[in-house]
């Protein structure tokens, strides 16, 4: 009877291991670091050029399809090319001394990076490829005719093909906090 029980017993167990699904082998994929710092490095000279207003510079790194959704509210459309341009000539028009400062400011007044790309979360979309950079800083300005000084926390995503091109922009800033600071006595 021993043996029986022994023999059931390792028949069920056999059973139960054979019937079990393999565990899902997860893949960690190495990020591709040489694309997302080539894209980086696209995104600084982007923003070096916007301090030194040289348009031209800025617009020799846009791709002739770029696309760009404001900060401005404007019922999420994506804009082209043009109109980007043009608020650049309007910023490069009514602010001078523009200064960057990349990156996030924690609650110790640390300075930490502010460029991102890749994810592990949402594990559904989860990804170690560069696809879109998450761009965070501050910005400074004098504006020009008040002479006041503002500021702004900005964040944005954006899209650089293989070729180093600007593909799009969706930017995120406080545009209404800019005014008020210009117009503040």
């Amino acid at each position: 009877m021993r043996n029986y029980f022994l023999s059931l017993f390792a028949f069920v167990l056999l059973i139960s291991v054979a019937c079990q699904q393999p565990a899902e082998k997860e893949t960690v994929k190495t990020p591709d670091y040489a694309t997302f710092n080539k894209k980086v490095e696209t995104i600084r000279s982007f923003i070096k050029a916007h301090m030194d207003e040289d348009l031209n510079a800025q617009v020799a790194l846009f791709s002739d399809t770029l696309r760009w959704n404001p900060a401005v509210y404007n019922g999420n459309k994506w804009l082209e090319k043009k109109d980007f341009v043009d608020r650049l000539k309007e910023v490069h028009g009514n602010f001078e001394n523009i200064t960057y400062t990349e990156g996030i400011i924690l609650q110790d007044n640390t300075l930490i990076n502010g460029m991102y790309s890749g994810s592990v979360f949402p594990k559904e979309t989860a990804t170690s490829t560069p696809s879109n950079i998450r761009v965070y800083g501050t910005w400074t300005a004098t504006h020009t005719e008040t002479g006041k000084e503002i500021g702004v926390k900005w964040y944005s995503l954006f899209g650089v093909n293989a070729d180093g091109k600007i593909t799009n922009i969706s930017e995120y800033y406080d545009a209404g906090g800019i005014a008020l600071q210009i117009a503040a006595e």
